[in-house]
């Protein structure tokens, strides 16, 4: 049997009489008045919630934002150095020369003139062929073309993106347009048709497309252009039935580009410089910030894999059928408060312990206990001498469900924004989504089969 000294004083009280009181207050109502069958229906019917909510599409809802103001950048550049200077706080060997040099340039690049503009589309939309028209324009002479297929991601030091397309708007390019404008990434949508395609037809998709990214993007902004003409064939016939065949070709029309560039680059140049200087400090801000989470994760990590270790003690010696979630409350809550103090948040012991409450009580919604315990019993069957334990089954749920629960905990303090500062609050809603990947990630057969093996030494 696995022995494990807990120092801890809430950890002493709490494998005993909190507990009790947490198993009385939490669950007194729920398995007194419906009973051991109504809570496992329960679980049932909150794992088919979950299941199916995970199947519905989710789209990201994109706002409209404001003009930057110069306030705005100085306090991107603020906050760059205040990660930083954490980050060598806690990690005076990491090596942020780069970032700190780079972050001490923004201010002058305020006053740079020089401006990026990307042509975006997919292959066949012409982006060649409209470069090369725009090139020959004395006012863009100086300007940096960047030409580009792949659209998955922008390149953030770009200041005006030309976004070609030859009909209308798919999904994708849609929610990447949606995305560049939370970026301060200013965009016109250009619509390339080859000139013989049908005019009332090119103006139906004009205007579906004005009036979908109308709320980010004003019409203006929104123009069509057709920079390669197809040559047409023109037949001529004379009265004597003969006929005069040759090829005409027109010249090219990108003059309503041409006319909102210059409008844009002559009005907002400012406006665009500081976007790219934002950006840019903002990408300072999320290199420092994940040099901070790797460092901080992996002094969470062995703090977490404890806490398992002890669940799966305290489970295996004393099992409660269907309920091994319940029996690592206190565990969980000491847990809460260790990994809040890494990532400087530094929960009370009374936080830890609320906190533990609503991840037990989201997972017991989320099906997750239901579905764990089924699936590492599986596992165990396949086992006859580990499976004639009876405890072997809570031991094993109660450290991947305290596994489950840290992780989520690392990947929610992960992502609030790296402050000096304590914040003490729990954004449930995030801290469910975060434990619904966490489970979907860590539940497949191969990684289970995997926990089970290195978990069931721990118990013998």
């Amino acid at each position: 049997m696995m022995t494990v000294k807990v120092k801890k004083p809430i950890l002493v009280a709490g494998l005993g009489i909190s507990f009790l009181l947490w198993l009385g207050e939490s669950l007194h109502e729920e398995v007194i008045a419906i009973g051991e069958w109504g809570v496992l229906s329960l679980m049932a019917i909150g794992t088919g919630i979950w299941w199916w909510q995970e199947k519905q599409p989710k789209k990201t809802v994109y706002q409209t934002i404001s003009p930057l103001t110069l306030k705005e950048i100085n306090q991107a550049i603020s906050d760059g150095e205040k990660i930083l200077k954490i980050v060598k706080k806690e990690s005076p060997e990491s090596n942020l020369l780069e970032l700190e040099t780079e972050l001490k340039r923004l201010p002058e690049k305020l006053n740079n003139q020089f401006l990026c503009l990307g042509l975006f589309g997919n292959s066949k939309t012409g982006k060649i062929g409209l470069q090369s028209l725009l090139n020959h324009e004395t006012y863009f002479k100086e300007i940096k073309w960047l030409a580009q297929e792949n659209l998955e991601k922008i390149n953030q030091k770009i200041d005006l993106i030309v976004f070609l397309i030859s009909t209308d708007l798919t999904e994708s390019q849609w929610q990447l347009i949606q995305q560049s404008h939370q970026n301060h990434q200013r965009c016109l949508i250009v619509l390339n048709q080859p000139e013989q395609s049908n005019t009332e037809e090119q103006e139906v998709i004009l205007q579906q497309i004005k009036q979908r990214v109308r709320t980010i993007i004003p019409s203006n902004d929104v123009v069509a252009v057709n920079s390669n003409p197809t040559p047409l064939k023109i037949r001529q016939y004379k009265d004597d039935q003969s006929y005069q065949e040759w090829t005409e070709i027109k010249p090219p029309n990108v003059a309503p580009l041409k006319n909102r560039l210059n409008s844009i680059l002559s009005q907002e140049r400012e406006q665009l410089i500081w976007g790219k200087v934002w950006r840019e400090a903002q990408e300072i801000k999320e290199q420092g910030k994940q040099i901070l989470n790797k460092v901080r994760c992996d002094r969470a990590l062995p703090i977490m894999e404890k806490y398992q270790w002890i669940a799966a003690a305290a489970a295996f010696a004393n099992p409660v059928s269907s309920l091994d979630l319940l029996a690592t409350a206190a565990i969980n809550a000491q847990m809460v408060v260790d990994l809040s103090g890494i990532y400087q948040q530094k929960f009370t012991l009374s936080q830890g312990q609320a906190a533990s409450a609503a991840i037990g009580k989201l997972m017991m919604k989320l099906g997750l206990v239901e579905l764990s315990t089924h699936a590492i019993s599986s596992l165990l069957k396949s086992n006859a001498i580990t499976y004639v334990a009876g405890g072997a089954t809570q031991g094993v749920s109660a450290a991947y469900l305290t596994r489950v629960a840290g992780l989520s905990l690392v990947e929610y303090f992960q992502e609030q924004e790296v402050s000096s500062q304590s914040n003490q609050s729990l954004d449930i809603k995030k801290l469910s989504t975060k434990i619904k990947q966490v489970f979907e990630q860590t539940k497949r057969t191969e990684i289970l089969q995997g926990f089970v093996k290195q978990t069931l030494p721990k118990l013998s």
